[in-house]
């Protein structure tokens, strides 16, 4: 493998290690957004049943009020970083110059055949600037899903620990 590796030129190699980081990237936006669908349809499931009974929960006192009104603040939460989870969002790094070349908006805003010739004739170091250029602005992007899949998932479990404690009373 050494062998293989030591032989291409060391630009088309940091150009497949970008497209590698790339891939990664959009393969880990996916899984974030996996991992929330199956968060939102088991809390929906959840809080499907729970809301349907919420006749009998207001009429058993005023702590199961509490608890229901407490369950609606947290379904709320949840929902919001769900959301925002999904929500396709852009990072507004102003410093990153792009050459618009990976990016399927600026791609899309350009006249096909001016977007072909500017990427044949580009080399291959300014491809892989602009293709790091969408791996930052995609990391950004990661980072945000994460930490708003991490929020709807301790909704989730606040839920279940009201639910829980309702059970319990």
């Amino acid at each position: 493998m050494y062998e293989l590796i030591a032989h291409r030129p060391k630009k088309e190699l940091q150009a497949d290690h970008a497209w590698r980081l790339y891939t990664s990237l959009q393969e880990m936006i996916q899984f974030a957004d996996y991992k929330i669908y199956l968060l939102y349809m088991i809390a929906g499931f959840i809080l499907t049943i729970i809301f349907s009974e919420y006749k009998e929960l207001i009429e058993a006192g005023l702590v199961f009020k509490l608890f229901f009104v407490l369950l609606l603040m947290l379904s709320g939460l949840l929902i919001y970083y769900s959301i925002m989870t999904v929500m396709p969002r852009s990072a507004a790094n102003q410093h990153l110059q792009s050459q618009k070349l990976i990016f399927f908006m600026d791609i899309a805003s350009q006249p096909n055949e001016a977007f072909a010739s500017r990427f044949i004739e580009l080399p291959t170091d300014q491809i892989t600037a602009d293709l790091l250029v969408q791996v930052t602005v995609l990391s950004n992007i990661l980072k945000e899903k994460f930490n708003n899949l991490k929020k709807a998932m301790w909704s989730f479990y606040a839920i279940l620990f009201v639910i829980l404690i309702m059970q319990i009373i």
